[in-house]
């Protein structure tokens, strides 16, 4: 079985962030762990470059989501955790070694999107948030934990939290058909992890 998790890309700057991780992923231990790295500061640059010279939508999701390859650079850095792309990789690696994988989204959503099943968007209302959801879909996982920077929304629906800005505004599309999501503020302590919209399928 295996669990998602979302890392925002604005706690990459978070000081003390492996040791944050390691304390959430050490919690998840009896499954498999895969990691989606948010763009945080990396897709900021793209959005501005979208913006000067007017790239569309296509171009600048799929520059959006090549950004993510550098944070997920870092982590491995931090980590020492391998990268994959596909499903078979990842089954290779986790029936030698049970360490969290983090995913080459660029990859993996490029070649995902030529099998058959919904595509992503290919604009701004897509970010990571969707991006993990979609990828948790279609693995399958049976759990999408999202690591955020603020609070768990509870009592509040995932159109209430994507018209705050806590989620992007596809991820209710997305939300709908996922099995688990649970949250939780990196920025807190003690870190703990929190169900969230328990009415997913």
């Amino acid at each position: 079985m295996t669990v998602v998790f979302k890392l925002g890309g604005s706690l990459l700057t978070l000081p003390g962030l492996a040791e944050k991780l390691r304390t959430v992923f050490d919690q998840f231990s009896d499954k498999n762990r895969l990691i989606v790295i948010g763009g945080g500061a990396s897709a900021d640059v793209v959005r501005e470059w979208s913006r000067i010279h007017r790239l569309s939508d296509n171009t600048a999701h799929w520059l959006a989501i090549a950004s993510t390859d550098l944070n997920r650079q870092l982590l491995e850095t931090l980590l020492s955790f391998r990268s994959v792309s596909d499903r078979d990789e990842a089954i290779r690696l986790w029936s030698k070694d049970s360490s969290p994988l983090l995913l080459d989204c660029h990859r993996f959503v490029r070649d995902e999107e030529e099998k058959p099943g919904e595509p992503l968007p290919h604009n701004w209302n897509v970010t990571s948030d969707s991006i993990a959801g979609w990828t948790a879909l279609r693995w399958p996982a049976v759990e999408l934990v999202l690591l955020k920077s603020v609070p768990t929304p509870v009592n509040m629906t995932d159109l209430a939290a994507s018209d705050q800005d806590l989620v992007d505004p596809y991820f209710p599309h997305i939300a709908k058909d996922l099995r688990k999501i649970s949250w939780c503020n990196l920025r807190a302590t003690p870190i703990v992890i929190e169900p969230w919209l328990p009415n997913c399928r």
